[in-house]
This record gives structure tokens, sequence and C-alpha cells, in this order.
């Protein structure tokens, strides 16, 4: 198996893990158990589910494949968190014991972390799956984002998350680290902040099966299949593809003239020749 494949087994592991410890440790919390029970119980289920995500994503191939060819299923997995963070924002209210709310709260940051680790990587393995063609083109591209409005972002929270230990709000304190942790991880996977060292070079690919968007730590495709049209404009270029279009800066792409000739081109040829069987 590839290295994005361990990757996904890993990484699904890692959020049936925290499913399982979630829904095993809230439970604990709403007993008197002492916290050292409480923890325990959080570690066994963790390992526990962790152990038995990863033997169905060996066992079986196509977890990655299904996940990550349905968008849907995908946000399924990152949805799931929210069941434990009414919980939390139940302890939060009043409704429940604040430790409920410590360890929900914990829990849905988690799972989202995880879950959305996991989807990612299944996208990436799906194009990966479908794309075993050498690219016809290849372009560089530089993700654009602001890096310093994600910069006070993360900050900001940090600083709040550290308010809020002090003052023995750990609640609070959970979330305002969650958030602050969300920022960084959506700068690096975007690309907006970079280690050279780490990830792949972000790069635009066409091939047989689409055009395939390659950020530092994951990958995604626009099947021609999904393109209605291709617009230039002055500053951008739009693949047309009903609510979700696809767009491309020109401070993104150096030569964005080559890249719509090059998609044009691929697309009169699929219009002619009809579509390209994928694999299921």
């Amino acid at each position: 198996m590839s290295a994005r494949g361990s990757a996904f087994r890993l990484a699904f592991g890692g959020y049936v893990g925290t499913l399982v410890g979630g829904l095993v440790t809230v439970r604990v919390a709403f007993t008197d158990a002492s916290p050292a029970i409480v923890a325990g119980a959080a570690v066994t289920g963790f390992l526990g589910g962790l152990v038995v995500g990863i033997n169905v994503a060996k066992r079986y191939s196509q977890p990655p494949i299904r996940i990550g060819r349905r968008r849907r299923h995908g946000t399924v997995v990152l949805f799931s968190s929210l069941s434990f963070g009414l919980f939390g924002c139940a302890a939060m209210l009043g409704l429940f014991d604040p430790r409920v709310g410590v360890v929900a709260l914990t829990f849905t940051f988690a799972l989202l972390f995880t879950g959305w680790a996991a989807a990612e990587l299944g996208e990436t393995c799906y194009v990966d799956s479908i794309t075993a063609d050498e690219p016809s083109a290849t372009w560089r591209w530089e993700p654009q984002g602001r890096s310093w409005l994600y910069a006070i972002f993360v900050v900001w929270w940090l600083l709040m998350g550290t308010v809020s230990v002090f003052s023995g709000d750990w609640t609070a304190s959970i979330v305002r680290t969650g958030f602050a942790t969300t920022g960084v991880c959506v700068a690096l996977e975007e690309g907006t902040w970079r280690i050279e060292t780490l990830g792949a070079t972000p790069e635009i690919r066409v091939h047989e099966a689409g055009v395939v968007k390659q950020w530092p730590f994951r990958r995604s495709i626009v099947r021609w299949d999904e393109v209605d049209h291709v617009r230039l404009r002055d500053n951008e270029l739009v693949l047309d593809r009903g609510l979700f279009d696809v767009r491309f800066e020109r401070d993104e792409v150096a030569d964005l003239e080559a890249v719509a000739t090059e998609i044009e081109r691929r697309l009169e040829r699929v219009s002619a020749d009809g579509p390209v069987a994928l694999p299921r």
C-alpha cells in the first residue's frame, strides 16, 4: 500500500478510536467516577477503536475510495463531531456537570481533526486511483491566502485560551484553543503557511480523468464531466461546475492562458470522444 494509503489507515483508525473513546468517556463522565477512571476510559476506548479502525481500513480497500469519491461521506465524518459539541454546549449552559462539557468539547475538536484528516486523505487516495497516467501538462501554482489574517486569528484565540486557563474556565479554554488549532490546520492544509521541508509542491495537473489540484498535503480533482465550460477573465480562470466553481487567480499561476488553452482542448476532446470511464 502507498504511503498515502497507510496515512489514511492511521487517520481512519484515529477517527474511529476518537469516536469510541468519546462515547465511552462521556458516558463515564456522567457518573461519579474519579478523574483517573475517566482518563482510563478515554485511553482504553481510543486504543480499542484505533485497532478496530486500522484493521477495517486494512482489510477493505474501499473505505478511502468511497469517502474520497463522494463528498457527502466526508461531510458525514466531519459532522459526527456535532453530537459531542451539543453535549458541550449544554454543559456550558449548566444543564450537565461541567466535566461532561470538558470531555465532550475535547472530543468534539479531536473528532473534527481526525475526521477531517481521514476525509482529506480519502479524497487524495481516490484521486490517485483515477489518475495513474502521467499528466499531459503541469503548472506550478501558489495558493493565495492572507497569512497575516490567520496569524491574528490563531494568536488571538491562543491568548484567550490562556486567559481562560488562569481564570479556571477549562471549558472556554478548550473551545478557544480548539479554534486556534483549527486556524493552524487550515492555513497549513491550504498552503497559506508553507513548511518547505514538508508536503508536496502545489501544482495543477491535467490528466485523462480531469484537472488535479495538488496542495502540500492533499489532492482534489475536477472531472471533465463536471465542467460545463471555461471562462478566462482578466485576473482569473473559472471552471464552471454548478454551485462549486473552481477558480485560479492570475497571482497563483504564472501562465493562466496556457492553462485555459489546455483545459479547453481537453474538454473539446472529451466532448468528441465521450467521457473517460473511471474505476469504481
